[in-house]
């Protein structure tokens, strides 16, 4: 059976125009069946997908009936600009699944795809997830097994003035392992030369310090393919960071 998604909000929103037209390729795709802001019904739905423009633009008794009907069914919330800071100072959303529409890439649209598809995917974590167990499977998919090389992996533990969160660059040590590469840390000096994938966690330093790190880094090591993850980066600070030096830019959380 073709799997079923409903769709709600401001879809003709400018920001919200690319995640919309990439996720209904997904559905197209793979023949599922979508419907775009129907009225309440008792019908059982796969995947609920919200672009929400604002704060409180959902509101919690609708959420609320909603999961009363589909407990299982993962809700995704695309934030718009206006919703920035929003878990700070409004109503935590309904959902631990969730990503600002000027970070949109083309892993979400796989993450659905596979979840889907019923193959592995974030979505088929519990609606109760907690942040850290979305932060390590968000890490983890952001390569995929296609991906797979026998290089070795150099992850810096001293990134940046402030340094990394060892847990953080233990998690991405794992994640090289399984695509079959070899990684090692750092330490406090870097090798000589290197020839591999350099990876980095992003830490809490000012953008420039930050650039200024990626430059030095990039002077020393030409012609390594470069990685940062970062929490949640903005389209801008991409650009920042690729102009840099940096090959990928990846996000590590929600």
């Amino acid at each position: 059976m073709a799997p079923t998604i409903i769709i709600k909000g401001w879809i003709n929103r400018r920001e919200f125009r690319a995640p919309f037209r990439q996720c209904l390729e997904v559905f197209e795709n793979i023949g599922a069946h979508y419907r775009i802001n129907p009225a309440v019904s008792d019908e059982h739905e796969d995947f609920a997908l919200f672009f929400q423009s604002c704060p409180y633009e959902f509101s919690s008794s609708d959420l609320n009936r909603f999961r009363r009907k589909n407990p299982l069914t993962p809700l995704f919330f695309v934030l718009g600009v206006c919703c920035e800071g929003m878990l700070r100072t409004a109503a935590p959303l309904d959902s631990p699944f969730y990503c600002y529409a000027h970070g949109w890439s083309s892993r979400e649209n796989e993450q659905i795809r596979r979840f889907l598809t019923e193959q592995p995917s974030i979505f088929a974590l519990p609606p109760t997830a907690e942040n850290d167990e979305t932060a390590v499977s968000r890490v983890a998919a952001h390569i995929l097994p296609s991906a797979v090389c026998r290089l070795p992996s150099l992850i810096l533990t001293r990134f940046g003035p402030f340094g990394n969160d060892s847990a953080m660059n233990q998690l991405i040590a794992e994640e090289q392992k399984q695509l079959g590469c070899s990684p090692f840390f750092s330490g406090k000096t870097l090798p000589e030369s290197f020839s591999g994938k350099i990876l980095a966690d992003m830490d809490n330093s000012p953008r420039e310090k930050i650039l200024e790190s990626i430059q030095k880094l990039r002077r020393r090591f030409a012609d390594n393919e470069f990685t940062v993850y970062v929490d949640s980066p903005r389209t801008d600070e991409k650009e920042d960071y690729v102009q840099a030096g940096v090959t990928q830019v990846l996000p590590k959380m929600r």
